[in-house]
């Protein structure tokens, strides 16, 4: 295990269950509101995996428990932890520190919890922002995440964004969550550049498929 991972690896000891081993490293950190809304993201994966693959329902399992275990870290820490880690820091994180997040998730899930599955390391590294050229366990982790947010206030879009998914429309439902954030812009201390690459491609499939609809 890497040097700087260490002192959070301090008396946590798995048992081999990721379940009760993620409650039991979010309960040593202090963690319960992480582990609240891991269990609720969780819980919709399992749901969504068993929708459309079930196949990926342990991929997308492992991913949601294990997608924000870096909350263990303070958010004025993330940028210097991941630093340390020799993690690929873009231009555009170093505004903004919780956008590593997802980065440091994906390195402690693999050096504290050993977990080697690509599929599931690479939805853990890309769970806030999405990307191009996603998986169905990227996109599976991507929308569990976000409809499972209880935000204060009125936020429309996440039921649709739930109708989406439950009425087969996965890529739909990750394009209205990625134009509220680019309507937002200007609001934001950062939107990521895979965020923006991901909605380019998208709404280039959007339009290519109404296209083909047309024609029809």
């Amino acid at each position: 295990m890497k040097p700087t991972l260490e002192r959070y690896a301090i008396d946590f000891n798995p048992v081999g269950d990721l379940d009760q081993d993620v409650a039991s490293f979010l309960t040593l950190h202090h963690n319960g509101s992480t582990l609240e809304h891991t269990i609720k993201v969780k819980n919709e994966a399992k749901k969504i995996a068993e929708l459309y693959d079930g196949s990926l329902v342990d991929k997308s399992i492992k991913a949601a428990l294990l997608h924000d275990i870096s909350n263990v870290v303070p958010i004025s820490k993330m940028l210097e932890f991941a630093n340390q880690l020799q993690i690929d820091i873009m231009e555009e994180e170093w505004k903004y520190a919780r956008s590593v997040h997802q980065k440091l998730s994906e390195i402690m899930a693999k050096e504290i919890f050993g977990i080697t599955d690509i599929e599931v390391l690479n939805a853990i590294r890309s769970h806030t922002t999405h990307k191009a050229n996603a998986s169905m366990t990227d996109k599976i982790l991507f929308v569990a995440d976000k409809i499972s947010w209880e935000l204060p206030g009125t936020h429309p879009y996440l039921a649709e964004m739930r109708k989406q998914v439950y009425d087969f429309k996965i890529d739909q439902a990750i394009l209205l969550y990625l134009d509220v954030i680019w309507e937002q812009r200007d609001k934001l201390k950062l939107v990521h550049p895979w965020l923006i690459e991901a909605r380019e491609e998208l709404i280039l499939k959007t339009n290519i498929r109404s296209g083909a609809e047309n024609e029809k």
